[in-house]
């Protein structure tokens, strides 16, 4: 597998130069495709990894990552002096006041619609190879990633311009799906290959499997309701059921191990996305670099930008005592801060008290000005362990799982309390808080379960891992007012599409709002 993972990470690398297109009509090959590839079926393994490679740009933070949580109570990103206003992008994500010409709505449409074009390529070609076992799993797989993109597209901008694998004529603008035709189109696409795919224990969690499939299902039927105006609890609940029922997956007793460098395989995860230390990944995939402060250097990390913290809204809800996601400190001897909240006096790996770049205490505090904030300001979160060691500090040792077992039976416990069955909820919710206690400490079970309860524990569970926008327009709170931010419009909970995709696509048509 480590072979194949570092094959992966070096195509990946190789295509991102390539430009995505916004109405898909980029050519049928990314340029390291040629025809001695299509025409060699020892080649195949180039065809599928295009498709894989987009998995990146899902987990980027300054893209697809910003839209799902800078956008929400998980994340804010203040203004400090001159430092992070960018033009005012990221006050106008917290903000609600984005335009269709912010760069982030053009961003990730881009990548979006790329990784469903290099699906189709991948779909195209290996199908013109004689069909074997290994040309038939391909194309599965193939089939599964433009499905989860189209899925993503779908959730952000409730438009999804579409093409066949084999329409080669790009004079042809791609016809646009409406949510509900997505959403149907996405469901039977997903069902079809289910049976065809491999299971973890066959081929990993850096695969499209079986349990990847059910996931998206069950994820697709959570928000169907949202997506279509019609509710699909029962359906989310039997995927989950066959998840929680497979021996490929537990949910962990050590929360924190599964985020420590160096973990490829874990039995929380269901899809991850691989990286590798001995590569450079760019700084969008760096996971603390981003938010601790300039001061808080260690190991081969000589640059950190003071950026992202935690929203005082999101910081005040949470058990800090008894609950493990809160706060752990293993990786303080070496790093000198730990993983979770960094709240308060902080401190360098020698033990010393840490500064701002003024000499002040460098104490984060929740209270913060997103216009105008000093060094100090912000509750930081770090969720993955860096590794001191790493020969750049913009690679990264940290496999990033986007699917895992704890955030299905969130979801089941969530679709059966809308469904009327309390006891079945609170069962799935109290499993995974005993899994959850603090060293020394015992987190409490819950006695009764109300959906705020529910959303609470997503939040607990699954934050900055980039589903919190989703959660929010789910349970009706993503418009709601949070720290530096007000009550904003209902047309917020999708996004605009962006100006370049309309230019170029005539069958788009602007989201009400914009």
């Amino acid at each position: 597998m480590r072979h194949d993972k570092i094959i992966l990470l070096l195509t990946v690398l190789g295509l991102f130069g390539a430009v995505g297109c916004t109405d898909l009509e980029e050519n049928v090959l990314d340029e390291q495709l040629g025809a001695d590839l299509i025409n060699n079926p020892q080649n195949i393994q180039a065809l599928i990894n295009p498709p894989y490679g987009s998995l990146r740009r899902t987990i980027e933070w300054y893209d697809y990552w910003g839209l799902q949580e800078v956008t929400t109570d998980e994340v804010i990103i203040p203004t400090r002096g001159s430092d992070w206003y960018d033009n005012g992008a990221w006050q106008e994500l917290h903000l609600h006041t984005w335009t269709p010409d912010h760069v982030r709505m053009k961003n990730v449409w881009d990548a979006l619609s790329q990784g469903v074009s290099r699906a189709n390529t991948a779909i195209y070609y290996i199908g013109q190879f004689d069909q074997n076992a290994t040309t038939e799993q391909y194309i599965n797989e193939a089939r599964f990633l433009r499905a989860y993109y189209m899925y993503l597209i779908n959730d952000l901008y409730g438009q999804v311009p579409f093409r066949e694998a084999d329409e080669l004529d790009f004079s042809v603008t791609p016809r646009v799906m409406d949510r509900q035709e997505a959403t149907d189109f996405i469901i039977e696409e997903v069902k079809a290959v289910l049976p065809n795919l491999k299971t973890k224990a066959e081929v990993g969690s850096e695969r499209v499997t079986q349990g990847a499939a059910q996931a998206l299902l069950a994820k697709i039927y959570l928000n169907h309701e949202v997506y279509t105006g019609e509710a699909k609890w029962a359906d989310a609940i039997t995927y989950c059921d066959q998840l929680i029922a497979s021996p490929d997956y537990a949910v962990a007793d050590d929360y924190w191990a599964m985020f420590q460098k160096h973990v490829a395989e874990h039995p929380e995860f269901i899809l991850r996305v691989p990286m590798d230390g001995d590569v450079t990944m760019g700084s969008g995939s760096v996971w603390v670099n981003f938010t601790l402060h300039y001061n808080q250097l260690f190991g081969n990390y000589t640059s950190t930008w003071n950026g992202p913290s935690t929203t005082k809204t999101f910081f005040e809800t949470w058990d800090m005592e008894n609950d493990a996601r809160f706060y752990d400190d293993r990786i303080m001897p070496e790093t000198g801060f730990n993983q979770g909240f960094l709240v308060g006096q902080q401190y360098g790996i020698d033990g010393e008290a840490l500064t701002t770049r003024n000499g002040d205490p460098l104490i984060f505090v929740p209270d913060l000005d997103l216009e105008s904030s000093p060094e100090n300001a912000g509750v930081r979160v770090v969720k993955f362990a860096p590794d001191p060691n790493i020969q750049d500090q913009f690679s990264s040792s940290n496999d990033v799982p986007i699917m895992r077992i704890s955030d299905i039976y969130l979801i089941r416990a969530e679709a059966k309390l809308r469904s009327g069955d309390e006891d079945g909820a609170l069962d799935d919710i109290n499993y995974l808080r005993s899994k959850r206690s603090a060293e020394g400490k015992t987190l409490p079970a819950l006695t009764t379960l109300t959906l705020d309860d529910v959303l609470n524990e997503r939040g607990y569970e699954l934050y900055w891992e980039g589903l919190r926008r989703q959660d929010l327009i789910r349970f009706g709170k993503f418009t709601g007012a949070y720290q530096e931010k007000p009550v904003t419009d209902a047309s917020k909970t999708i996004y605009a599409l962006p100006t370049s995709a309309i230019d170029v696509n005539e069958n788009l048509t602007q989201n009400p709002g914009y």
